[in-house]
């Protein structure tokens, strides 16, 4: 198979901080993540034309509950954005490049994770940071928001001026995990700026062929 160069436009390069590259051992057409753009911070797209979904997301039809169909926006009145698989790579870009004011978090629990999960995120399970745990042990969720989120605890005030712009997803649009943790960050007091929501999640991270760990 022949390597194919791939020209990436200016406009688009700057943006995504990336370099012309070449597809390697490319089975038929050649597969970006945006029109000449190959890879981004160890991110690329599989390149096999002929590849198919992850067999553990191809159901369709989970029960419901708990697998329901989670709204674009499920947190009104806060005005949490969601986001696309393109806002993710950029913020595990920055984050691997030393950013220390963005991050992209796995909710899921850790049986999951180890089935694969987006490069550069970090693991918070839903189960550690939800109503649930709020309620039960409300000092182990602060200190996940210091020692992980960039939280300030002053003498028992949390102080948000630092704290990380969290990109949150779970196992996809079926999955309450992330939309729990959103919620009891919430309810702790994140700004609603800094929390952004991943739907889409593994599932269609994993319909894109994109790189996983």
């Amino acid at each position: 198979m022949k390597l194919q160069t791939l020209v990436v436009s200016t406009a688009v390069a700057a943006a995504l901080s990336v370099t012309p590259v070449f597809a390697e051992k490319v089975t038929g057409k050649a597969v970006g993540i945006v029109k000449g753009v190959m890879e981004v911070a160890g991110i690329s797209r599989n390149q096999d034309n002929k590849a198919t979904i992850d067999p553990a997301f191809a159901k369709t039809s989970r029960p419901c509950p708990p697998f329901c169909i989670q709204p674009t926006a499920p947190f009104a009145p806060a005005a949490v954005e969601t986001v696309t698989e393109l806002d993710v790579i950029h913020a595990a870009r920055d984050s691997a490049g030393g950013d220390t004011s963005v991050l992209v978090v796995d909710a899921r629990t850790p049986g999951w994770v180890k089935k694969g999960t987006i490069p550069h995120a970090v693991n918070v399970p839903f189960t550690k940071l939800n109503s649930k745990a709020l309620a039960k042990d409300p000092m182990a969720v602060v200190e996940i928001m210091t020692d992980t989120f960039g939280v300030k605890d002053m003498d028992g005030v949390l102080n948000y001026d630092n704290a990380k712009t969290l990109y949150l997803f779970c196992n996809g649009s079926w999955c309450g995990q992330s939309p729990a943790s959103i919620r009891a960050l919430l309810t702790m007091g994140y700004p609603e700026n800094k929390i952004k929501y991943y739907r889409g999640g593994m599932n269609s991270w994993k319909s894109l062929g994109l790189t996983t760990k």
